[in-house]
């Protein structure tokens, strides 16, 4: 439910300025607005992954998701202003089909995926390292696709990401969530799909 509620803000803050190009233009000459909307998300994203008390005291826990939230639409609102509306829709789709695909694969899975944390761990640093290889040579040769690769690769990675966690959140595993961290299982979950969504419109996005 809180997931639902909370893409429910970050969709509504998506359609302002695919719906007033006035509002559009103010996104385009405004984009200080993103990188405080940045400063905020990371500054409660810490608060909320490190700080046990914080995400299981109500109701803080609620107040500080609902600034992440806020944070998290408003720099979604930004980069999607940039795209047009026909590939945001497309990514939007592909990613609805894919989080729904490895939800349910996650839950009626037999395997236990909370034991791979490790290894997603391990393809995190692989894929930050390639990343900036990416950065350089995109840089320095003008690979562009490598753009492309490193997101698809991002996007697989979250998709291993969401199964991991769903399946944390349900419990009976290796590792499992406290029913009191719901909050902190919300904001996992949103950021999986978020991401998958973000680096789909890298590789499918098409510019205005």
């Amino acid at each position: 439910m809180l997931v639902t509620i909370m893409f429910g803000i970050t969709a509504g803050f998506c359609v302002i300025p695919m719906a007033s190009e006035p509002f559009r233009d103010w996104v385009y000459n405004n984009f200080w607005v993103y990188f405080i909307a940045i400063v905020v998300f990371l500054v409660v994203s810490i608060a909320l992954s490190c700080c046990g008390n914080l995400r299981r005291q109500f109701p803080t826990n609620i107040i500080l998701l609902t600034i992440f939230t806020l944070s998290a639409a408003v720099m979604t609102m930004f980069i999607t202003a940039c795209y047009n509306v026909q590939s945001v829709l497309i990514c939007l789709c592909i990613t609805t089909l894919c989080s729904g695909s490895v939800i349910i694969f996650a839950m009626k899975s037999k395997s236990d995926l909370t034991s791979k944390i490790g290894i997603a761990f391990m393809l995190s640093m692989v894929l930050f390292s390639f990343g900036i290889f990416a950065l350089i040579f995109s840089l320095i040769f003008k690979w562009k696709f490598l753009y492309s690769v490193y997101s698809g690769l991002a996007a697989l990675l979250m998709m291993f990401y969401l199964a991991i966690d769903v399946q944390l959140l349900m419990g009976g595993r290796k590792y499992e969530l406290s029913p009191e961290d719901y909050i902190f299982a919300a904001m996992e979950i949103f950021l999986d799909i978020l991401n998958i969504f973000l680096m789909l419109l890298n590789i499918f996005g098409r510019g205005r």
